[in-house]
């Protein structure tokens, strides 16, 4: 192997996350490393890249063993990674991100801006990455372009080793065919390229091979082009999975939970027309940057429409704030948990009271810890939240558990609405099932659901509907046997769809 992780242990106050791992790449190959969170991939990943040192253990590369303390050695011995969470300072433009901390690129101690934005423009040229300047500032640009941004940053320190840890998670069908490409172009290169994903799809479409991780060992590798999902999900789980999908039983009602009528937001929204059946999980699918953030932000009171009317349970709402969403009786999940969903230094406890606050305090002032530990207790319960108590800090949970969290959040709010953005985004196949069995139980029980996803799969398999938006409103509405990955990259693209006689 050219590159060799040998017996890496690793522990955080005294629990083992790593034990004795073996794992290895070759120059040219695209290894897939796949298991469930808390697994312990992270965990190595981070040791390669310098974020963690080994307790124990040896990395070597073409031969030479190599001494990891920083990311800067890491960087400095060639190798380079792409976490899910982004490292983009959302102040500056594009291109200073890019080169960021690259003295390649100084003139004495100033930095060459005219150089680096060339620079910039050549990367954004070869990878096929359109609608960004390099003078764009980073805050102003969407979450999938700001993952796209984070990827050409690694690229342009040319590393011989590349690291994708989730970088798929954010991005839309397009978009993750694109970053496919561009890991095989990489391989084809002469790369070695880690590929970390929970999507199966994204993993048989674009690796070679595969690693399995489960509880922080090496569980078995395989080639991909001789095994198939089902016993990939057996090894990350130690036992067979099944029903990875839910039974999808139609419990929607004629009642509309919500009714969009031409809902506009100055150019981002032209004219959106949609209703949300109560019973109904209706999931709203796409390319990137067609309106469905802003659809979801302004039902959620983060942004006021500029037009048009919005029905709650029949009655008429005008947001103007997410406490105006609220007490109408609708919740999001936003599509970042780690900035938008959360507040990471504070405890399980007190991210799941914060909504309720208000509600939960007696005197006015004081907070009733009875009905506050009703609501954590139960919360935990439910969603099977895995901590050693509510205490534990938010940040110390894997990305599953803390998406549970955020769940937990919402649920003590009581809504009738839920706005689910990419709510599977950077979570593993076992959370992702539990997910997709809550979104059914929450239509069964009368609530209506709007549920993005990126990821076509999901929309096909889990909705009842799905609302394909291109350039900002609705292109078609596909129900039954219409709903197929097909159809749906047909109607982001704005072409007709293919209907059948057993659709709606």
């Amino acid at each position: 192997m050219d590159l060799e992780l040998k017996n890496i242990s690793k522990s955080f106050s005294g629990v083992k996350a790593l034990k004795n791992v073996n794992f290895g790449a070759n120059y040219g190959e695209v290894r897939a490393l796949l298991g469930e969170n808390g697994a312990g991939k992270s965990t190595l990943i981070k040791i390669l890249a310098g974020s963690y040192t080994a307790d124990e253990g040896e990395i070597w590369l073409d031969g030479k063993q190599l001494h990891i303390k920083s990311p800067k050695d890491a960087f400095e011995q060639g190798i380079g990674t792409v976490y899910q969470e982004l490292s983009l300072a959302q102040n500056l433009d594009v291109a200073h991100n890019v080169f960021l901390n690259d003295s390649r690129l100084k003139t004495g101690q100033m930095i060459n801006r005219r150089e680096i934005e060339r620079k910039t423009q050549e990367l954004l040229d070869e990878y096929e990455i359109d609608g960004v300047s390099p003078t764009d500032i980073v805050r102003e640009l969407s979450l999938p372009y700001q993952q796209m941004i984070e990827i050409i940053k690694c690229l342009a320190k040319d590393p011989k080793v590349v690291i994708l840890d989730e970088a798929t998670s954010a991005l839309a069908e397009d978009r993750v065919k694109w970053l496919l490409r561009i890991a095989r172009k990489m391989a084809n290169d002469g790369r070695i390229v880690i590929f970390i994903s929970h999507r199966m799809a994204e993993i048989f479409e674009g690796c070679d091979n595969v690693t399995v991780f489960r509880n922080g060992e090496n569980a078995g590798e395989r080639v991909l082009s001789e095994t198939n999902p089902d016993d990939l999900v057996s090894m990350m789980l130690g036992r067979k999975q099944q029903g990875y999908y839910p039974e999808r039983i139609d419990h929607s009602t004629d009642e509309d939970m919500l009714k969009i009528e031409d809902l506009r937001l100055k150019e981002k929204l032209v004219g959106v027309n949609l209703s949300v059946k109560k019973g109904q999980v209706m999931g709203v699918g796409g390319l990137a940057g067609q309106g469905q953030s802003e659809l979801f932000r302004v039902l959620s009171g983060a942004l006021v429409a500029t037009g048009g009317k919005m029905f709650v349970d029949g009655k008429e709402s005008h947001l103007k704030n997410p406490a105006d969403s609220i007490k109408n009786g609708i919740a999001l999940i936003p599509e970042d948990r780690s900035t938008q969903g959360l507040i990471l230094p504070l405890s399980i406890r007190e991210n799941i009271a914060l909504p309720v606050i208000n509600d939960i305090k007696k005197f006015g002032v004081l907070v009733d810890r009875k009905k506050e530990k009703k609501i954590i207790d139960d919360s935990m319960d439910i969603l099977k939240i895995k901590a050693s108590d509510a205490e534990a800090r938010v940040s110390s949970l894997s990305g599953g558990n803390q998406q549970k969290v955020v769940f937990a959040k919402i649920f003590a709010t009581n809504p009738k609405l839920f706005l689910l953005y990419d709510c599977t985004r950077g979570v593993d196949v076992g959370t992702k099932a539990e997910i997709f069995t809550l979104v059914r139980d929450l239509a069964s029980k009368g609530n209506g659901v709007l549920f993005y996803s990126s990821d076509v799969e999901e929309l096909v398999n889990l909705c009842d509907s799905v609302a394909v938006m291109y350039d900002g409103k609705v292109s078609a509405v596909l129900d039954g046997a219409d709903i197929t990955k097909e159809n749906i990259i047909l109607a982001s693209v704005g072409e007709p769809v293919i209907r059948s006689e057993k659709g709606a």
